[in-house]
């Protein structure tokens, strides 16, 4: 989109305030509009991409492109950005809800566009590919930045750390507010990318969840591989690589979600959340008891579990492939599993780690992602691979300028095309206006023929390094997030919570009101856990105690008891 077509959409955005509830408001235009606002009917407001209602203490966003499954474009982001500013600003506003409407929180975004930008002629409509992700990318940093405030406020003792850093940071987030993500409906891209950072997220039965940038030629971005880098055992790697659609039920017990709740139920936790005091800003654990309130067990979708790449014998063989060094040997592991071969060495890798057998489950799983890995682009499969192993030593500022940088080498086409060969492929028709089929046109189209070192060099190097392989887009500059902490505290407390505590390396502030993380459940077997007193639990009181310290939440331990038989069996 142009920047003039953007200003004029952007300055026909108007405000309203009625006495009716909800209130529906519409957010101010950013400051490049410079149109003033002017009061529409209610009617009128029906037709908005975004719409900002009121009710109580609630502020909810609420995307409005419903034909387009609320697919981002820059209109979009731009209007939702102007909303938040509006209720962080307001004295109001204690908790902020994100929704679609539709079938969809959101599907992604305007990709298209960009790669349309990227392959221009035209040097300076090349330059302005990066507009979208730009805006897009400090969109999603302040709703991280909301996230990042609750958890350190309700991680409790030993999180000491997370509060001095919170405390370090800039910006406007005088008065905090709690932000709360519905992932009901179809949740993917950039729908992720205004979701997964926020510290409440709903998932519901329509939830269907996936980053499927590999088979777009590009990789999970907005600080996502962050987020992938911190889930139990290689399950980031896997939904990363693959796309792997996931339901609601696995968001919320891998913890993509904090919260399980029927998608009827959405209308009255709205309300619910309307109703609760001014310092439910202050303090979040009285927006985790409302939405519990409304839980729903996870564990009744017996079929879909059951089926799940994250439980019992086929999360043994998930960690052991995608915990590979390289991903020639994730695709030659799998091959060995499907072929289901006794005598392979991943036959004899998987028995040490308890998997006495390839049962025709496992070799089925292994044949269904090897299928799905050979339709992605290997360029984007060896660069994702990378992305995540490196995002497991970043803190939320440095994710996001890495993700900028990587998206920036994407969409310098002289470097690789597979970025506009991948969607041009999955969202234009062909000559006879159909769909496109198959695969797309990779280059290199086989992982061997994808050099390491020149991906090294033009994705994850220096500046220098990265021109002299070829590099030619500029990385664009993320005012929003601001520069790493310059004072010893500040910088000592990052180091502090980024070593983690316990074997898996626990981050006592990141994702606290999920599920358990199995990294959690290693700190209190251990005794580095507050919960662990004095005397450090065994197995068979991790639950119990688990339970005394976060309360008794669906599906934990179903969650905890799968890990700790997956343990036993190791040692066995």
């Amino acid at each position: 989109m142009s920047n003039r077509r953007a200003n004029n959409r952007l300055n026909q955005v108007s405000r309203q305030l009625t006495s009716s509830r909800p209130v529906v408001m519409s957010a101010s235009a950013p400051n490049r509009a410079s149109a003033a606002s002017s009061t529409v009917s209610t009617n009128a407001n029906d037709d908005k991409l975004v719409k900002l209602l009121s009710e109580g203490g609630l502020r909810t966003i609420l995307l409005n492109r419903e034909k387009a499954l609320n697919a981002l474009n820059q209109e979009m982001v731009d209007l939702i950005d102007a909303a938040l500013d509006e209720c962080i600003r307001s004295s109001t506003c204690n908790v902020i809800l994100l929704r679609g409407t539709g079938r969809a929180l959101c599907s992604g975004g305007d990709v298209l566009a960009v790669v349309k930008a990227a392959d221009s002629k035209d040097a300076a409509t090349r330059n302005t590919a990066l507009d979208f992700f730009r805006s897009e990318f400090q969109l999603d940093y302040k709703i991280a930045r909301l996230g990042e405030a609750a958890n350190a406020h309700s991680a409790g003792q030993g999180a000491e750390d997370a509060r001095t850093l919170a405390k370090s940071k800039g910006g406007d987030f005088k008065k905090p507010k709690t932000f709360v993500a519905v992932m009901d409906g179809i949740t993917m891209g950039g729908g992720v990318g205004l979701s997964v950072h926020a510290p409440f997220r709903i998932a519901t039965e329509r939830t269907m969840f996936a980053m499927p940038e590999t088979g777009i030629g590009y990789f999970p971005d907005v600080g996502v591989t962050r987020v992938l880098a911190r889930l139990d055992g290689r399950i980031g790697q896997y939904l990363g690589m693959t796309g792997a659609r996931i339901s609601g039920e696995e968001a919320y017990l891998v913890g993509l979600a904090t919260h399980y709740i029927p998608s009827s139920s959405i209308d009255t936790v709205a309300h619910r959340l309307s109703t609760l005091p001014a310092e439910s800003a202050l303090n979040p654990s009285l927006v985790s008891s409302a939405l519990q309130e409304f839980s729903s067990d996870p564990l009744a979708a017996k079929d879909t579990l059951a089926k799940s790449a994250f439980f019992g014998d086929r999360r043994i063989a998930l960690d052991y492939v995608f915990g590979q060094l390289s991903c020639e040997s994730i695709s030659s592991s799998l091959e060995e599993i499907a072929a289901g071969k006794a005598d392979s060495q991943a036959a004899s890798e998987l028995a040490q780690l308890g998997l006495s057998s390839l049962t025709p489950e496992v070799q089925q799983w292994a044949t269904q992602t090897l299928k799905d890995l050979k339709t992605k682009s290997p360029r984007s499969l060896k660069i994702t691979h990378q992305a995540i192993l490196e995002a497991r030593r970043f803190d939320v500022e440095e994710a996001f300028r890495f993700d900028m940088r990587l998206a920036a080498a994407f969409c310098d086409l002289s470097i690789g095309r597979d970025f506009y060969s991948g969607v041009t492929h999955v969202l234009e028709k062909d000559a006879q206006g159909k769909r496109r089929t198959g695969i797309a046109d990779w280059d290199p189209p086989s992982l061997e023929e994808v050099k390491d070192a020149t991906i090294r060099a033009q994705f994850f190097s220096d500046a220098e390094t990265a021109k002299r392989a070829g590099l030619k887009m500029d990385v664009p500059a993320l005012e929003a997030v601001p520069e790493p902490p310059t004072s010893k505290e500040a910088r000592q407390a990052r180091d502090s919570l980024l070593r983690g505590k316990g074997p898996l390396k626990w981050e006592q502030s990141h994702n606290v009101f999920a599920l358990p993380s199995e990294a959690e459940c290693a700190a209190l077997l251990e005794g580095s856990h507050p919960a662990a007193a004095a005397v450090k639990p065994d197995t068979s009181e991790l639950v119990e105690c688990l339970k005394r310290h976060k309360g008794s939440l669906p599906g934990l331990e179903f969650k905890v008891l799968d890990w700790v038989k997956r343990q036993e069996r190791r040692r066995v």
